[in-house]
């Protein structure tokens, strides 16, 4: 249906051929010439239309009423089209952005395996690069029991490998159907989670060793002493044997419960300014006795700077870490304690002995609770096990660190730096486990 410009134009068209007719006669070649006009107008549209019709997105150019509607419609339609595809492209890329920042690596692959996407997780734990897109997974990662696990047809059951490309890191892979043929593969690396479930596992194992001992010992001496037959005198000496084996229990009840508190980072005290020097003298003064010659602990307290801090696991602190160097130091040295101002503006504990030393490949687990690097040997120097996870934890409140260097057969050196207490000293942190 024309409109009313067309329809005007063609009512011009035939007007302009009457008065044509009326001047110099010959109607019918003034309606021929009308219709030639129209023709071309016409002709010129349609060239309009169909050079739009190559790049449909740009806005058609201005032409007849039908022809542009022709085309106008089409090009909304186009448009709407446009905005949604925009939409779901910007989905698409915040989707895409939150894979790159997830730390599994996660892979879409198509019905025949091949790579669709990856992020850049999947790039760091199975070495895959961009030009692996379109590569099957399975002709990539070359591991049996992958390649095993990407054919199965089951999608419930996990697989724990590892590393093809790391022997010290372990894999747990998980397979999604996606639905239209595609799978989602969720790669992550569990290698500190399986050292943590083996840590559990070790602690559990140490706890009942370290209880069975004692036990085992107080089973012994009640069986004798519910034997009415044995003298009283008897039994009142077995009795006395008893308190050593009590007393290592509650020690490492007491530990435990310690470490199991700093872990959870609750305190009901409030930090107050610590006078280290008067402290560590007290510390030395406690563990006097653990020598029969009284003067094993020899002190260098040449700084008067305080702490803030829990005056009560700061004193645990100190004894642990004297108490630990007098157990591994032979009887005839002595093990120094020095309280002094570093260079750079803090201030330093340090418990140097002259001990047997820990080896290099020991010195990152010697915090961890129930480590010994000597297992045989530790039930007859005593301790819970437990002293050094004590003090990592109360000098991680105090937001400092426990540093260890140590030469087998020559002793080793345990030092922690605190910062000086001022009047403007900032409150301890409380770090998450």
């Amino acid at each position: 249906m024309l409109s009313a410009k067309e329809t005007i134009l063609i009512l011009g068209l035939l007007f302009t051929a009457w008065l044509g007719s009326l001047v110099f006669d010959n109607l019918g070649w003034w309606l021929f010439a009308a219709a030639v006009i129209w023709i071309a107008l016409q002709a010129q549209a349609f060239r309009r239309l169909h050079r739009w019709s190559t790049r449909p997105l740009g806005r058609p150019d201005n032409a007849p009423d039908t022809w542009f509607g022709l085309a106008y419609r089409p090009y909304r339609a186009l448009l709407r089209q446009r905005a949604r595809t925009h939409t779901a492209l910007a989905q698409l890329r915040e989707v895409l952005g939150l894979t790159e920042v997830i730390p599994d690596a996660v892979i879409t692959l198509n019905a025949n395996g091949e790579i669709e996407s990856l992020n850049n997780a999947a790039r760091q734990l199975l070495n895959l690069t961009d030009k692996d897109v379109g590569l099957r997974l399975a002709a990539v990662v070359r591991d049996p029991e992958f390649v095993a696990f990407l054919r199965t047809n089951t999608f419930d059951e996990p697989l724990e490998i590892t590393s093809p490309f790391r022997q010290h890191q372990t894999l747990e892979a998980r397979r999604f159907d996606a639905g239209t043929g595609r799978t989602v593969l969720f790669v992550r690396d569990i290698t500190a989670l399986n050292r943590l479930l083996t840590m559990r596992q070790d602690f559990i194992a140490n706890v009942s060793h370290e209880l069975r001992t004692p036990l085992t010992v107080i089973n012994g001496y009640l069986e004798p002493l519910m034997d009415s037959e044995i003298p009283q005198e008897q039994r009142l000496e077995l009795a006395g044997k008893l308190k050593p084996p009590v007393d290592r229990m509650q020690s490492l009840i007491r530990d435990l419960l310690v470490l199991t508190q700093l872990e959870s980072g609750d305190s009901a005290q409030a930090p107050q300014p610590v006078a280290m020097r008067t402290l560590i003298a007290q510390v030395a003064a406690e563990l006097k006795d653990l020598r029969p010659s009284g003067d094993s602990i020899e002190l260098e307290l040449l700084s008067d700077a305080k702490v803030l801090g829990i005056e009560k696991e700061l004193h645990s602190v100190c004894t642990n870490l004297v108490a630990n160097a007098l157990r591994y130091s032979a009887e005839s040295d002595s093990v120094k304690v020095s309280w002094i101002n570093t260079d750079n503006g803090q201030v330093r504990l340090k418990v140097d002995d002259k001990g047997l030393g820990i080896p290099q490949e020991h010195l990152n687990r010697i915090t961890e609770r129930f480590y010994r690097v000597d297992m045989a040997d530790s039930t007859k120097r005593g301790g819970t096990g437990l002293g050094l996870a004590i003090v990592k934890h109360v000098l991680r409140r105090h937001n400092s660190k426990l540093n260890v260097t140590s030469k087998l057969g020559r002793g080793s050196t345990f030092y922690c730096d605190f910062t000086p207490y001022s009047v403007n000293t900032p409150t301890p942190s409380q770090p998450s486990n």
